[in-house]
C-alpha cells in the first residue's frame, strides 16, 4: 500500500515538476518577440513596471523566471532598482494564473491532452508547430501529474497516523496558521517551484487531509519560499541585483507577516468573494490570487522608499567588475531578451570601431604627420574594449546555445559571436596601422601624396563598407550584404592596383626601405580589414545560397 502511494505521488510530482518546466520553456518561445517589446515599456512609471510583470509573468508561467530576470536585467544596467521592484510586484500577480489552471479540476484529461500532443510533436516537421504542441504537452502533463497525486493520496485519508501528522499544522490558531505558512516556505523553497507547492496544497485539500484554512495558510508561506530562486541568483551578483533580490523577500515576508495577523479577517474576506464549500479548488486560487494583489496595492506607494532603504542596508562594494555590455549571466532565463541584447552589442562594436576607421581617415583627410597623443590612446581604448565586448558576447552567447531554443535563435547567437569575433579581429588591425603611422613620425618619414591618397581612398571604401554591413545587421537585410559583397570587390582591386603601383614604381621612388615595407604592410592590414567584412557578408549570403 505505502510503495503504491510513494510512486503515484513521486511520479505525479515528476509528471508535474516536467510539465510545468515544458510549458514555461514552450511559452518564453512562443512569446520571445513580446517579451523584447515588453522592455521597451518599463519606464520609471512603476504602474507600467508591475503590468509588464503581470504580463511576463502570465506568459512565461513562472514568477521564479521573472524574478531571476529581473534581477539579472538590473545586474546588467538594463533596470533600475526601482524598475525591477515594479517588475516583481507584478510578478506576484502574474503567477498566480498558475493556480487559475490549477483549479481548473481537468486532471481527468490530462493524460489525452499529453497525448495528443505528443503525437502532433512526434510528427510535426514545422518548428513552431513542435513549440506549441511541446507547450500544450507541459499543460497535459501538469494537469495528470496532480491526477495522479490525488489518486495517489486518497488512502492516505484512512491512515491516522498520516492525519495526525496533518493536524501538526492545523491553522485552528495564530501559531497553527504561522507553521503551516513555515511549511509551505520551506517545501516551496526545496522544490523552488510555487506551482508545484500549490498544487500539492490544493491536492491535499481536495482530499480532505488539510482544512481550507491550512491550504491559505499553506499558500501564504509558499510566497516566501518562492523568493529562494531570486536570492540564490543573486550570489555573486552586483549589489544593485542582490537588492531587487532582497526586495522579493521583504515584500512577501512582510505580506505574510499582515495575513497571519489578521487571518480571521483575511478569511472572511475571502469567502466574501469565493466560497470555499461549492469549490475548494478555486477558493484556495482565490486566496492566492486575493493575498498578491492586496500586497501589491499596499507596496506599490512605498517602491521608492523600499528601494532608499535596501541603498542604505546593501553597501556598494567598490569592486565592480569591467564590463562593457549590458549582458548577464542570469539573463539567459530568457534567451529572446539575451539574443537582442546582444546584438545591440554587437552594434555598439560597430560604431566603436567605425570611431576607430573615422580617426585613421581624419588623418590622411588632414595632411598630419602624426596621430595625437589622444587619437592614439583612443584607438587603444577602442581595442581593449572590443576584447571584452568579444569576450562577454561570447561568454552569454555559449550559454544560450547550451539551453533549449529553436534553431533560427540559434543561428542568430551563432551570428552574434562570429561578428563579435571578427569586430574583435578588425580593432587589432586599426590599432595596427595606428602604431606604423606613428613609428613613421617618430622615424621622420612622410608619406609619399601617392600613398596618401591610396591609403585614404582604401580608408574611405572601407568606412562605406562598415556602414553598409551595419544597416544590413540591423535590419537582417540580405540585399545589401550583396551590395556589400561587390563593395569588396572593388576594395580589393584598389589594394592591388596600389601593391602593383608601389611595386613597379618602387625602384625610382626616393624612400626608405622601412618606409617601403612600412607602406606594404598598411595596405596588406587595409586588405585584413577587407577580409574580416568580408566573412561576415559570408554569413548571411550563405543562407541564400543554401
Amino acid at each position: 500500500m505505502m510503495l503504491e502511494i510513494l510512486m503515484k505521488v513521486v511520479g505525479g510530482l515528476g509528471l508535474f515538476l516536467y510539465g510545468m518546466d515544458n510549458m514555461s520553456s514552450g511559452m518564453q518561445k512562443i512569446a520571445g518577440k513580446k517579451l523584447k517589446k515588453i522592455l521597451t515599456v518599463l519606464t520609471k512609471n512603476r504602474i507600467f513596471a508591475i503590468m509588464a510583470g503581470i504580463f511576463i509573468t502570465m506568459l512565461v508561467q513562472s514568477s521564479s523566471v521573472s524574478t531571476v530576470m529581473a534581477v539579472g536585467f538590473v545586474n546588467a544596467s538594463l533596470l533600475s532598482l526601482n524598475q525591477a521592484l515594479g517588475l516583481i510586484l507584478g510578478a506576484n500577480i502574474g503567477t498566480t494564473v498558475t493556480g487559475w489552471l490549477l483549479a481548473l479540476n481537468i486532471g481527468k484529461f490530462g493524460l489525452p491532452i499529453a497525448g495528443v500532443a505528443a503525437i502532433a510533436y512526434m510528427f510535426s516537421k514545422n518548428e513552431k508547430t513542435k513549440v506549441k504542441a511541446s507547450t500544450v504537452l507541459g499543460l497535459g502533463l501538469i494537469f495528470f501529474g496532480l491526477e495522479l497525486m490525488s489518486t495517489g493520496l486518497k488512502p492516505i485519508r484512512s491512515m491516522p497516523e498520516f492525519v495526525n501528522l496533518f493536524s501538526l499544522f492545523t491553522a485552528d490558531s495564530y501559531f497553527g496558521a504561522f507553521k503551516a505558512a513555515l511549511v509551505g516556505a520551506f517545501i516551496t523553497a526545496l522544490v523552488q517551484s510555487s506551482a508545484a507547492t500549490l498544487g500539492i496544497t490544493i491536492t491535499l485539500a481536495s482530499q480532505g487531509l488539510i482544512t481550507y484554512p491550512t491550504a491559505v495558510a499553506l499558500v501564504l508561506g509558499e510566497n516566501v519560499g518562492t523568493t529562494i530562486t531570486a536570492f540564490l541568483a543573486s550570489i555573486g551578483a552586483n549589489p544593485n541585483a542582490k537588492r531587487a533580490a532582497y526586495a522579493h523577500s521583504i515584500i512577501n515576508i512582510v505580506g505574510v507577516i499582515w495575513a497571519i495577523s489578521i487571518f480571521p479577517i483575511y478569511l472572511k474576506i475571502l469567502d466574501i468573494v469565493a466560497n470555499p464549500q461549492e469549490n475548494l479548488a478555486f477558493g484556495i486560487a482565490t486566496a492566492h490570487t486575493m493575498f498578491n494583489i492586496i500586497n501589491v496595492i499596499l507596496f506599490t506607494p512605498f517602491v521608492g522608499y523600499l528601494g532608499k532603504f535596501l541603498y542604505k542596508v546593501v553597501k556598494d562594494d567598490g569592486k565592480g567588475v569591467e564590463k562593457v555590455t549590458q549582458l548577464d549571466k542570469l539573463m539567459i532565463q530568457t534567451p529572446t531578451v539575451v539574443i537582442e541584447q546582444s546584438k545591440q552589442e554587437v552594434i555598439h562594436m560597430n560604431g566603436e570601431i567605425k570611431e576607430m576607421l573615422d580617426i585613421l581617415l581624419n588623418f590622411y583627410l588632414e595632411g598630419k604627420e602624426f596621430l595625437s597623443d589622444d587619437k592614439l590612446k583612443r584607438l587603444y581604448e577602442i581595442e581593449e574594449r572590443m576584447d571584452l565586448f568579444q569576450k562577454e558576447i561570447t561568454d552569454i552567447g555559449y550559454s544560450i546555445l547550451s539551453v533549449d531554443i529553436s534553431s533560427e535563435m540559434k543561428d542568430d547567437t551563432r551570428k552574434n559571436i562570429e561578428i563579435s569575433d571578427e569586430y574583435e579581429t578588425i580593432s587589432d588591425y586599426g590599432v595596427r596601422i595606428g602604431k606604423i603611422l606613428n613609428r613613421f613620425a617618430e622615424s621622420e618619414i612622410k608619406l609619399t601624396e601617392v600613398e596618401r591618397v591610396k591609403l585614404k581612398t582604401l580608408n574611405s571604401h572601407i568606412v562605406d563598407l562598415y556602414e553598409l554591413i551595419n544597416v544590413g545587421f540591423k535590419n537582417k537585410d540580405k540585399t545589401i550584404f550583396a551590395i556589400a559583397n561587390e563593395k569588396c570587390s572593388v576594395i580589393l582591386e584598389e589594394y592591388r592596383a596600389a601593391k602593383d603601383l608601389h611595386l613597379e614604381k618602387i625602384s625610382t621612388l626616393d624612400i626608405s626601405v622601412t618606409q617601403s615595407i612600412g607602406y606594404l604592410d598598411l595596405l596588406n592590414y587595409y586588405r585584413r580589414l577587407r577580409d574580416h567584412i568580408s566573412n561576415i557578408i559570408e554569413l548571411y549570403l550563405r543562407e541564400t545560397n543554401n
